[in-house]
């Protein structure tokens, strides 16, 4: 909003035009998918189910060395596609996880390094708000990205697991139990309706059976019904506090798009986007080094800019030189997502490891000791699906 301030002093906007572009900035229908996964990620985070897919989790791979970490980074994948938020993610994750690896004596800094970065897969793994965003600001198929973020973050998911694997080898990590059949099966069981519903969301809009926002609709009132009917840990109280936060959270984000509706006004007389374009096409007409100068300067304001604000301001300033060299915008929306997901982890933003050790007590230099190399898992992932388009576009 401060942004868009300075815009309107620098090329004085009318005054009268601005609540009119900020309210066509919040109006596209689509948006409303993103208080709705808001709303399912916290009813689900405040039901048995993050306990369900926790043991789900500890019986797939708590039997590899470093099991706890293992666990932290797969139930990640599991409430990612409940929430579409790495910072919830991280802030649930982060009081359930810490303590109990920090109990079984992994290093506090290093559960909190595995759950900071782990949180990211929020972002990528459908349903994921900043791809919504994204769909919205670039006219592209919410469907088809959802699709092609599947692959990347299990990509980024077993990154994440071999980084954890060489720490648990050299620092003598404990196993959390051997593998037991039976109880990965009693554990399936306990957690098949609670995986049902992002299956059912993210299956419907993939066949074609619903849009995003009614997705994101039928995902909150499944929650809804499993949290109420099924399970009855939801009170009108508790029911009353996680609506008061979906509001304050899509308040937040829509506050973002109002004020990046004037900014793109600005930006769209200014000519900024094609000035850009033309700046960086004029440093070198090589497409792979164009795609690389395009990853640096994602990863740089990734470091300064909210997800939100840097998809809806600086996304449409990149796409004329994206169209240009060819990169598909499903696979586009991908790579924007990595790097934005790296900058949710590095300061001074750094939105996900901040909520991490806001809840954990640890500065960010102790976290990052550890937390260095997972970002270096995220980086070499996102080389990899930045040059191998197939990894985000394999259903084309």
């Amino acid at each position: 909003m401060v942004t868009a301030a300075i815009a309107i002093s620098i090329q004085s906007i009318d005054l009268i035009m601005v609540p009119i572009q900020m309210y066509s900035g919040t109006t596209s229908v689509v948006l409303l998918a993103i208080p709705f996964f808001i709303l399912m990620g916290e009813l689900m985070g405040a039901t048995s189910i993050s306990e369900r897919i926790i043991d789900l989790a500890s019986a797939l791979v708590g039997w590899i060395r470093g099991g706890l970490s293992h666990v932290n980074v797969v139930t990640s994948m599991f409430m990612a596609e409940m929430s579409g938020s790495a910072v919830a993610d991280a802030a649930v994750m982060s009081k359930i996880f810490v303590p109990n690896m920090e109990r079984q004596g992994y290093p506090r800094t290093f559960a909190a390094a595995v759950t900071a970065t782990s949180a990211t897969l929020g972002i990528i793994i459908p349903p994921s708000i900043p791809m919504v965003l994204y769909g919205v600001t670039t006219n592209t198929s919410i469907k088809e990205l959802f699709i092609a973020g599947i692959i990347p973050g299990v990509l980024l998911g077993g990154a994440f697991m071999v980084t954890n694997y060489v720490f648990a080898r050299r620092e003598g990590h404990p196993v959390d139990q051997g593998f037991q059949a039976a109880r990965l099966g009693r554990t399936f069981v306990r957690a098949f309706l609670p995986l049902l519903i992002p299956v059912v969301v993210v299956g419907g809009l993939i066949v074609g059976l619903v849009t995003p926002t009614e997705a994101a609709a039928v995902g909150a009132l499944a929650a809804l019904l499993f949290g109420v009917v099924l399970q009855r840990d939801l009170t009108v109280a508790r029911l009353a506090g996680l609506l008061v936060t979906t509001v304050r959270q899509t308040s937040v984000v829509m506050m973002i798009i109002a004020g990046s509706a004037v900014l793109g006004q600005f930006l769209a007389n200014e000519r900024i986007p094609q000035l850009i374009a033309s700046g960086l096409t004029g440093m070198t007409d090589d497409p792979l080094l164009l795609t690389l100068l395009i990853n640096l300067f994602l990863l740089f304001l990734g470091m300064f800019l909210h997800a939100s604000a840097a998809i809806i301001v600086v996304v449409p300033m990149l796409l004329p030189v994206v169209n240009e060299i060819g990169i598909d915008p499903v696979h586009f929306g991908v790579i924007v997502c990595l790097n934005l997901g790296i900058g949710q982890q590095t300061p001074p933003v750094a939105s996900v490891l901040l909520t991490v050790c806001s809840t954990t007590g640890l500065k960010i230099e102790q976290v990052m000791g550890y937390g260095k190399w997972f970002i270096l898992a995220m980086f070499v992932t996102l080389m990899i699906v930045t040059f191998t388009p197939a990894t985000a576009l394999w259903f084309k």
